[in-house]
């Protein structure tokens, strides 16, 4: 029977309910596979300033892959094990590039975010986006008038990039299949969606994946005893890399399909079930 020995998981939509919260069943959970040894570490599109650092400290979880692998961080003093970023001149580029269209840009930048302030009111107004994101959001950003001429003029890598769009009166969201046909456009770019129909961008060869890879070889941990659980598109490398895939019932059918196992819904304990299931034996 499969017994993972580091379990990685996404925050929003996995480890997260809907109202930002970690259910009392996955919580207990967590803390039944640290007394059996397994290590649980955090994976997810925020950046180290966005982690839900009590949570962290009350369970144990001592390692963070952030901004969709790109910045891999001891949480408990920022130590960051490896940066994976775009340079600042095609960096700046991009920024400048996405400006010229009707979205809202967050930029990912050693740990910390910053955003457009002109377009803040995107996320503001946002019908998408839960409550409990859109305050995550809103009170975790440094804004800057240009964020382009910020990368630029202080010579800045980016770790990632988020793109937020506002949605038409008939479903659809402004500029966001022009903004994906851009960046689609760059080699050097993963794009990926990370949940709420936004677009996330990190170098190219960047991915949640490549960043487990890297922290079950410093950790000195088998990469095929490793259980991975995610919801959205910027999970998917993260759970074709590790030995033991779980979807959650609130991910994307083409999520679960690349799954092993596909657990209860992100509001019904479901990192709390599949842990019990693979782990700890219930």
């Amino acid at each position: 029977m499969f017994t993972p020995k580091i379990i990685a998981l996404d925050l929003d939509g996995t480890l997260f309910s809907r109202t930002g919260e970690v259910t009392p069943f996955t919580k207990e959970q967590i803390r039944l596979a640290a007394a059996r040894g397994i290590t649980t570490v955090i994976s997810t599109g925020r950046p180290y300033s966005g982690l839900p650092f009590d949570t962290a400290k009350e369970l144990g979880i001592q390692y963070a892959i952030t901004a969709n692998g790109a910045g891999i961080y001891r949480i408990a003093d920022k130590a960051c094990l490896r940066e994976e970023g775009i340079a600042p001149q095609p960096a700046a580029e991009i920024c400048s590039m996405l400006r010229r269209l009707h979205l809202h840009l967050d930029a990912f930048i050693h740990g910390d975010a910053y955003t457009q302030s002109s377009t803040f009111h995107i996320i503001r107004h946002s019908l998408v986006l839960p409550e409990s994101v859109k305050n995550y959001i809103l009170t975790t950003r440094y804004q800057v008038p240009d964020l382009a001429e910020y990368v630029s003029e202080n010579n800045l890598t980016l770790q990632k990039a988020t793109l937020s769009f506002e949605q038409e009166a008939d479903g659809t969201f402004i500029d966001r299949e022009k903004a994906k046909e851009l960046l689609l456009s760059r080699s050097d770019l993963n794009v990926v969606c990370g949940g709420y129909h936004n677009l996330e961008f990190t170098r190219a060869d960047v991915t949640k994946g490549t960043a487990l890879r890297f922290l079950c070889d410093f950790l000195n941990l088998p990469l095929e005893s490793s259980m991975a659980c995610g919801d959205s598109e910027n999970d998917l490398d993260l759970l074709k890399t590790a030995g033991l895939s779980v979807a959650m019932e609130n991910a994307d059918e083409a999520i679960q399909s690349a799954c092993d196992y596909v657990t209860t819904s992100c509001n019904d304990d479901g990192v709390g079930r599949a842990i019990a299931k693979f782990v700890n034996n219930l």
